[in-house]
């Protein structure tokens, strides 16, 4: 019998709006750059390549590791609040939920960490 596990079709679904999302972008810098050439403006191959090449630019690593680590240390809130509101009737709470939750601020204490770590300029 065919089982439909939630959480894959989930991360398939994120996944598949992030590449989506993508390409509306490019598309959309696409569009402007060709409207600019219809209307008779000139771009040289260095505004080009700057239009063009923005969107590649890497981030600042710091960035990255810090919008994680708020992240993962709020996910970690919620697993807390999830295991308060399973048993809420039973004035229970489920430990292991909790023991992830830990495990998750752990892993945010080290995102935020690596991100003073890092190099690159801090970001305010």
């Amino acid at each position: 019998m065919f089982h439909i596990d939630w959480f894959w079709l989930f991360i398939l679904g994120i996944s598949v709006a992030g590449v989506i999302s993508s390409i509306m972008r490019t598309n959309a810098r696409e569009k402007t750059i060709r409207a600019a050439i219809e209307r008779g403006v000139a771009l040289d191959p260095g505004t080009l390549d700057a239009l063009r090449s923005h969107a590649m630019e890497p981030q600042s690593p710091r960035f990255g590791l810090t919008v994680g680590a708020i992240m993962t240390f709020f996910v970690g809130i919620g697993l807390v609040l999830l295991g308060v509101f399973i048993h809420f009737g039973e004035n229970q709470i489920v430990w292991p939920l909790i023991g992830v939750a830990g495990l998750l601020w752990c892993i945010s204490a080290g995102l935020f960490v690596a991100s003073r770590v890092a190099p690159g300029p801090r970001n305010p």
